[in-house]
């Protein structure tokens, strides 16, 4: 169940949702807790950002 909480963070971050918005629906008193420790980069979102940075060098 534990494991679960993980996925849940990485995907609301991946979707847009507020990291303060997301500590406080996990119930951490700290955002590092959340960010550090809950939220990870996965592969979808690391091929995203690269995507993102190629599109914004482009005229």
């Amino acid at each position: 169940m534990h494991a679960l909480r993980h996925t849940f963070a990485t995907r609301c971050i991946e979707r847009g949702v507020n990291p303060k918005s997301l500590q406080k629906i996990l119930g951490h008193a700290q955002l590092s807790t959340t960010m550090d420790t809950y939220v990870h980069v996965t592969d979808d979102s690391l091929l995203l950002a690269i995507k993102q940075f190629e599109a914004a060098d482009k005229p």
